[in-house]
């Protein structure tokens, strides 16, 4: 089954009367469109990029109660996030799962053990006591055992407890899907340009479609502003003043947009020596960091958070945002002795933070609360919330929109249902029933195991119209880099069903494989290259142009890695 083509979708945007229109392609805004079609609201969803282009593909990808949030005493944030992990490991059950976590203490850290303990049982607590598991306090003997590449020095034990992992970008794809597959019209790479929020009822925007650069015009009851960092621009683009939105007056007032810098890296998880997830006290400053196996191969480290002024879209990694995220993993782990050349890769996200009121705050206590302003009429903004909290943060939002429209007789069809109907690919019960039809269809085609697990992980049920695609052309079952589980059936897939139009998007945010290599990038966008070009009916100079625009996509990252290796001392 293929999806429907863009174009299809171009042509619905300027030809329907929509009761809403999202704008903004991340998590938030794919979760809205998804919640809103359920309902039975006419949707329609343009993303400027891709789906996930910009801070839902570069999180720490975790799915998370909100330890470190007791600290400063959100309660109702951490018991909603425990709620909604819950949830999540329930409807998109290939993509998040649950993940042992250790966090050890030392004697010059601000958190104590009493404290941990308490913290511990308050976070079991406002889970109803219904975590994964409930924690566990250790000795520092006993986190030894359990983590040897500890540092020993000052180690006072510590404790162990659950959370979650999730491939953030694939959850964005999936939501997107469903929302698609509930009646949405989508359309990534649209950019509004303008928006005529003059004369309710009803507002114009005018789409360009950023590949042929041809305009066209939308018509919706309603707008959610659900493009995150870039959220006081769109206002922008409505005729709200950059200041109007802060100044309590006006429309638009009450959006505070104020971005914070999380930058994560990518290291050899064998140059590492974890076992599994810790989470820690940074030593600069006493920030809370993550050291995350990811894969079987991988360690991500994350995260930094630094207000940031620039442009959203011009957001980097910095050679000190690498430098510090090494220095704190060499403290908790001496043994690694990571450097610059450990670093495979590097990104930077933008956390769509809520302005704190004042100017004293720092980054890591601002709140990750969410906010909906409604301004002009029939515009709600969203600020603020986090990846966990999504669809939550959705339901809130079409709840708004929908007491909006029931004066104006547009009404809901179906009530929400989100928390409830599975993402598509999690259509299943036993996983390892899934997983024994997944490998018994591979091995007729000589796929490993690991690109088994690798479908199973990214796709769920939909694994297997993956490997339609192998059983109809043999060729697809090559992998996109030797040393990696990626197949190229993959990137057919995402053309067909996914609205992947260039080699970037498969690379950076379909498969993520563009972020898991430091030399077989350019192999890799060439290989992918190769089976989009007669999809997409590409020449050859195009397929050069595509390859050269996936290399350069983490070019600015790898300049910063370089920039640091070019200041660092030589190793040992």
């Amino acid at each position: 089954m293929t999806a429907r083509p863009r174009e299809e979708h171009l042509r619905s945007l300027a030809e329907t009367a929509f009761d809403l229109l999202v704008v903004g392609g991340g998590i938030s805004g794919v979760a809205v469109a998804r919640d809103a079609a359920r309902r039975g609201f006419r949707t329609a969803l343009v993303e400027a990029v891709d789906f996930a282009w910009g801070t839902s593909s570069r999180s720490s990808r975790l799915v998370h109660g909100g330890l470190r949030y007791l600290e400063h005493l959100e309660f109702d944030l951490v018991f909603e996030a425990s709620q909604e992990r819950r949830t999540l490991l329930r409807i998109a059950r290939h993509l998040v799962r649950p993940l042992e976590f250790h966090f050890p203490i030392f004697r010059e850290g601000r958190i104590g053990k009493r404290k941990l303990d308490a913290g511990m049982w308050l976070y079991d607590a406002l889970s109803l006591f219904r975590n994964i598991e409930r924690h566990q306090m250790l000795d520092a003997g006993a986190m030894l055992e359990r983590e040897p590449a500890l540092r020993a020095s000052g180690l006072l034990g510590g404790a162990r407890y659950f959370d979650a992992q999730v491939d953030d970008a694939r959850l964005v794809i999936a939501t997107m899907q469903a929302a698609l597959e509930a009646g949405a019209t989508v359309a990534n790479r649209a950019e509004v340009v303008r928006i005529d929020a003059s004369d309710w009822p009803g507002h114009r925007a005018t789409v360009r479609d950023v590949e042929s650069g041809r305009e066209l015009e939308v018509d919706a009851l309603a707008i959610v502003n659900a493009t995150g960092a870039w959220a006081e621009q769109l206002l922008g683009r409505i005729g709200v003043a950059p200041g109007g939105a802060r100044d309590g007056r006006g429309p638009g007032a009450g959006v505070r947009i104020r971005p914070s810098r999380g930058t994560h890296i990518h290291v050899p998880r064998e140059r590492v020596g974890h076992a599994g997830a810790l989470i820690f006290e940074a030593p600069q400053d006493g920030r809370v960091m993550f050291v995350l196996p990811w894969r079987e191969d991988l360690t991500i480290i994350g995260t930094t958070d630094e207000f940031f002024d620039g442009e959203p879209q011009e957001v980097a990694a910095t050679p000190e945002d690498i430098a510090y995220l090494l220095e704190a993993t060499n403290h908790l782990l001496p043994a690694s002795k990571l450097g610059p050349d450990d670093v495979i890769s590097a990104w930077a996200g933008l956390r769509p933070l809520v302005a704190p009121s004042g100017d004293a705050a720092d980054e890591g206590a601002v709140s990750r609360e969410f906010e909906i302003h409604e301004g002009p009429r029939g515009v709600f903004t969203l600020s603020g919330g986090k990846l966990t909290s999504h669809r939550h943060m959705a339901e809130e939002t079409v709840d708004r929109v929908q007491a909006f429209l029931a004066p104006a007789g547009v009404k809901a069809v179906r009530k929400a249902d989100t928390d409830r109907v599975p993402l598509p690919g999690a259509e299943f019960r036993d996983p390892a029933a899934l997983r024994d039809r997944i490998l018994d269809r591979a091995a007729r085609h000589g796929l490993l195991t690991a690109t088994v697990d690798r479908l199973m992980r990214a796709y769920g049920t939909r694994a297997h119209r993956v490997l339609d695609l192998v059983q109809h052309d043999e060729r697809l079952s090559e992998r996109v880099l030797a040393e990696k589980p990626h197949i190229l059936a993959e990137a057919v897939y995402s053309v067909r069903n996914e609205m992947a139009a260039h080699v970037e998007d498969i690379l950076y945010r379909r498969t993520r494989i563009g972020l898991e290599t430091r030399q077989g990038t350019p192999t890799a966008a060439a290989r992918v290259a190769a089976v989009m070009a007669p999809e997409l009916g590409w020449t050859h100079e195009r397929r050069a142009e595509e390859v050269e625009r996936a290399i350069a996509f983490r070019s600015t990252d790898d300049a910063a890695i370089r920039a640091l290796a070019v200041r660092a001392p030589a190793g040992p």
